[in-house]
């Protein structure tokens, strides 16, 4: 089958999912606005720097059977539509407004700030448009499938690794909580982004971790002069690191957190990158405040949910036996695992887009 990817920044969750098709003998291929670790593994990889070079990128395509967006922008679907190519689009979405932001939430963050916003049109728009629909987790396939009215197949496909990412070495031992991705603060946020990204600040965390006398490690790609110069006084925030040694550096500490301080919106429904990212470097994880991460930490007891520091503080000790969990379980969450269905969903949007219900004949390559 060839199978086309569509991104801007070419995120680490394409890489996830397009490394295991190479494997398997699809003929994958990678349009991005700039090059990305990883992108050599693709056949052939098309670097776009406006929409004159995006279209012309995916008129070379005009033989592919399916064709993978995913969203950050979602206006991918609309290309691929515009250009009358034959093949479907399917829109992996994994990240939303939608589950950042109830929408009582937003009524009443409007009523001090008006540029307060949760639907994207954008999103909205490109959703319906889509052929077939990819998820990370079932409450935000629910909430966007339910408020976008869509009725398309969808899939949900969480952030795996592939078993290529899993690491058996790390480094020198640092011990501590760690947290791998995203951070924020609230003075740099636009107003109409601040209740949106809520979630990912951890100066708080972090003073209270340095009061306490808990090591907090952070790893993050972030790299905003004031963000790291805040972020540096109160933890230990390492330079950002690519995938492969990023997992390496991950094996080194205690505790994985996954959630934060307080409750969040986004952290109730979210099932992160990071989540996965531990398990591949044997760390146990922390879900605090994360409702849907604790359910999948408490069913395989690969960590603790907790709902403060002091009560992490009081079951530190637990690590060991979670780690020993971790390394249990772990391989049932490789990548290789879920592909199986993902090739489903393509198959069945592909018969679906055939006039008079003609079969497609998927091309796929000899392993």
């Amino acid at each position: 089958m060839k199978i086309v990817f569509l991104s801007r920044h070419g995120c680490i969750r394409i890489m996830k999912e397009a490394m295991p098709l190479i494997k398997l003998g699809h003929e994958v291929h990678l349009i991005v606005e700039q090059i990305t670790q990883f992108s050599e593994n693709f056949d052939t990889v098309s670097v776009y720097q406006d929409m004159d070079q995006l279209y012309g990128a995916v008129k070379l395509h005009k033989d592919a059977d399916i064709f993978h967006a995913h969203n950050e922008p979602s206006w991918f679907v609309t290309v691929v539509k515009d250009l009358g190519m034959k093949a479907p689009v399917i829109l992996d979405m994994h990240d939303s407004n939608l589950i950042r932001k109830t929408p009582e939430e937003q009524e009443l963050e409007l009523e001090t700030n008006p540029d307060a916003f949760r639907v994207s049109v954008d999103e909205k728009n490109n959703a319906q448009l889509a052929d077939g629909l990819v998820f990370p987790c079932k409450p935000m396939q629910e909430q966007v499938c339910s408020e976008f009215g869509l009725k398309q197949p969808s899939l949900v496909l969480p952030s795996y690794l592939p078993r290529c990412f899993y690491r058996f070495d790390f480094n020198n031992w640092h011990g501590g909580l760690v947290y791998e991705g995203r951070i924020d603060t609230h003075d740099e946020l636009p107003g109409r982004w601040k209740s949106l990204f809520a979630y990912s600040d951890y100066l708080e965390l972090a003073r209270n971790c340095k009061d306490m006398d808990i090591p907090f490690h952070v790893y993050t790609p972030r790299v905003n002069e004031e963000v790291r110069k805040q972020y540096g006084e109160v933890c230990i925030l390492h330079q950002p690191k690519p995938m492969m040694k990023l997992v390496k550096a991950l094996g080194s500490h205690n505790w994985g957190l996954v959630g934060n301080l307080h409750p969040h919106t986004e952290w109730k429904n979210a099932l992160p990158n990071k989540l996965f990212e531990y398990m591949a470097a044997c760390v146990p994880i922390v879900s605090m405040h994360a409702d849907e991460s604790s359910r999948w930490v408490e069913e395989y007891d690969i960590g603790i949910t907790v709902n403060s520091l002091e009560e992490l503080k009081g079951r530190w000790g637990e690590h060991r036996q979670k780690r020993e969990n971790v390394v249990k379980h772990r391989l049932r969450f490789a990548m290789e695992n879920a592909i199986p269905e993902l090739e489903k969903l393509y198959a069945q949007v592909i018969e679906a887009k055939q006039p008079m219900g003609e079969i497609v004949q998927m091309r796929r390559a000899l392993p």
